[in-house]
C-alpha cells in the first residue's frame, strides 16, 4: 500500500533500498539455478541457462596505446540528470 504522505525524496530512498534487496534476492536465486541444473522447472516458469560473449573496451589502455588526444576526438559525451540522496542530519 502506498503512503500518500511520504515525501518523494523519502519514497525514492525507500524504493532504492527495496531495489537493492530485490537485486540481492535475484542473485541468490540465480546462483541456486546455476548450481542446480535439475531444479529449473517451476510451476509457472522454466529457467534456461545460456552464455553470452560481451566485448568491453579498456579506455585507459586504449588511451595509453593511441594517445589521449586521439581517444578524446572519438569520445562522445552526453549530459544526464541524476538524483542523489543523502540522509538528513537533523532526524
Amino acid at each position: 500500500m502506498e503512503d500518500r504522505n511520504r515525501h518523494p525524496a523519502d519514497e525514492l530512498a525507500d524504493t532504492r533500498a527495496e531495489m537493492r534487496r530485490l537485486e540481492g534476492r535475484e542473485e541468490e536465486l540465480r546462483a541456486y539455478l546455476l548450481e542446480h541444473p535439475d531444479d529449473r522447472i517451476g510451476d509457472e516458469h522454466v529457467a534456461s541457462v545460456g552464455e553470452q560473449q560481451r566485448k568491453r573496451i579498456d579506455l585507459k589502455a586504449l588511451a595509453d596505446e593511441i594517445g589521449l588526444s586521439v581517444l578524446q576526438r572519438f569520445t562522445a559525451y552526453r549530459a544526464v540528470m541524476t538524483v542523489r540522496l543523502r540522509q538528513r542530519g537533523d532526524g
